[in-house]
């Protein structure tokens, strides 16, 4: 990384500024300086094609999309490295590494992630903060950009290196989650995707504590932002779910010729004998685990009353005969909840 900002800035002090006309001038100029940075980390860094993979990523920014303040024609572009990396050059140039695709879980992981990249091209983060290091104001610092001045590539080659490095101020990143998190509400995504989000950075952390983190470069303020995004959430009244954007605690049902299964995560937690009622009777078993069924969920939440088994204050499972008892099915559910658990030992489930 160090190598490619080096070389980077050489570039930047080497070329000239000039601008294409287009209607909308500080887009364009924004778009300007994106393209010259393309320009060396296509030289740098291996670029790879996954139609897949770049399919979802752009279903992913459509739904986001209508939730940035300015329409910027957005583009997506994969690096094929192990590097945990994310970032979004001015003009909105997305980029995603495929180590950090390997990593998150689910959609919600990556809304989480293009959602505060989009945030900050949308809100002009690395210019402003180029403005405030030069002591000029935006406006400014556009004609000292328009002017092709010694300044100029200077500061171009300054505005790349805080995108790429996500080496933002504190305030600017706090506003990236801030409105990055609302993007992922209003869009659909489950928002406690910004959650398990951080959690991966803190675990990738306490794995290889000395590192370059990229888009989490900044990794010491990591619980902050943490502390605030669940903060946010909280005063929202939204339920912090991981299960959703882990991809943890996911139903299935099993049936053979004899019987049938309902399963969480691959552990059995009901069966009984293949016939309508028993199938029925897990059925809406699987209903109510889809809905209730959470890994914040403490032992107390998963209790028996009556004879029948409750998450909180609504009925599961019931005694029935041919099928397991409702004491056997919390004892399996406690099983997968711990199973999902330990696979994410630095995520506060309780907190």
């Amino acid at each position: 990384m160090k190598r490619f900002i080096n070389v980077l800035i050489v570039l930047m002090l080497s070329v000239s500024v000039s601008f294409a006309a287009e209607p909308d001038p500080d887009l364009a100029k924004e778009r300007q300086i994106g393209r010259k940075a393309i320009e060396q980390i296509e030289k740098e860094w291996p670029l790879t094609k996954d139609p897949a993979i770049e399919s979802k990523l752009e279903l992913i920014l459509n739904h986001l999309e209508p939730f940035m303040e300015r329409r910027i024609d957005w583009e997506i572009r994969l690096v094929k490295t192990e590097e945990m990396n994310a970032f979004c050059l001015p003009g909105g140039f997305i980029f995603f590494t495929t180590g950090i695709i390997d990593t998150l879980k689910t959609d919600s992981e990556l809304a989480a992630v293009m959602a505060h990249e989009m945030i900050h091209a949308d809100r002009k983060h690395s210019l402003r903060m180029a403005a405030e290091s030069n002591k000029v104001t935006l406006g400014a610092l556009a004609v000292m950009l328009l002017s092709g001045g010694a300044a100029a590539p200077i500061i171009l080659a300054q505005v790349a290196q805080v995108a790429i490095t996500s080496s933002y101020t504190m305030e600017l990143e706090v506003e990236a989650d801030r409105l990055g998190l609302d993007a992922l509400i209003k869009s659909g995504y489950s928002p406690t995707g910004m959650i398990t989000l951080f959690e991966h950075f803190m675990y990738e952390e306490y794995k290889q504590p000395i590192h370059e983190y990229g888009i989490y470069m900044n990794h010491p303020n990591t619980p902050k932002r943490l502390d605030a995004a669940v903060k946010i959430l909280h005063d929202r009244n939204i339920p912090i779910e991981r299960k959703y954007p882990l991809g943890i605690l996911r139903t299935d049902i099993k049936e053979s010729t004899t019987d049938i299964r309902l399963m969480v995560d691959g552990i059995t937690v009901v069966s009984g004998s293949n016939i309508s009622e028993n199938k029925n009777i897990i059925t809406r078993i699987r209903e109510a685990l889809d809905k209730y069924l959470q890994a914040e969920l403490a032992p107390y939440d998963l209790h028996i009353m009556n004879g029948a088994l409750y998450i909180g204050n609504h009925f599961t499972a019931g005694n029935v005969k041919g099928i397991t008892s409702p004491e056997d099915i919390r004892k399996n559910l406690m099983k997968a909840i711990n199973n999902a658990r330990a696979k994410f030992p630095t995520s506060k489930f309780f907190k």
